[in-house]
């Protein structure tokens, strides 16, 4: 899902949970749109931290979207996994902060929102939803003669033209 489409879905549930949460809605809303930032990361890992450019980013995983329905296509956001979302539960709990709380109610829509969005592309198990998921998938297709870094390296190859730029795990 596009991060505009975040915004604005996520800009209109902050709205209305207002009355509700006062200030900390703000912190649902942006916490709604910034989980994304997980995809730089990724970004920058693959590329071998040669390039930094936000716009190129936006680019890699747009190439990379239009790969979600090949067999041999896996992916991992930090930030959107279960045991990311389990640590900012146990925080939330332990501390009882609103603001926390606001921020793990704006992660939880957003994974909603692209849970709804992968299902509707053809494309729900194509991220790994935990770490441990991805390392067990990404080991099992290795095992079946599939190469799932390719997809990476092939789309860093499209953009810069260099084999140089990539980097697998």
């Amino acid at each position: 899902m596009k991060p505009q489409h975040h915004a604005l879905i996520g800009g209109t549930v902050a709205l209305a949970l207002t009355p509700a949460l006062g200030v900390n809605s703000a912190v649902f809303w942006v916490s709604s749109v910034l989980i994304d930032g997980d995809h730089y990361v990724d970004y920058v890992y693959r590329n071998g931290f040669k390039d930094y450019s936000i716009k190129r980013m936006f680019e890699f995983h747009d190439l990379l979207s239009e790969r979600g329905k090949e067999p041999d296509f896996l992916s991992l956001n930090l930030m959107h996994t279960a045991e990311f979302i389990l640590l900012m539960s146990v925080a939330a709990a332990i501390t009882g902060w609103t603001w926390l709380i606001a921020m793990l109610g704006g992660i939880l829509l957003h994974m909603l929102l692209d849970l709804f969005y992968m299902y509707r592309h053809g494309q729900l198990f194509k991220r790994a939803l935990s770490i441990i998921e991805y390392f067990v998938r990404w080991r099992r297709m290795k095992r079946q003669g599939l190469r799932p870094e390719l997809h990476y390296q092939s789309v860093l190859e499209s953009m810069f033209g260099r084999q140089d730029r990539s980097k697998t795990r």
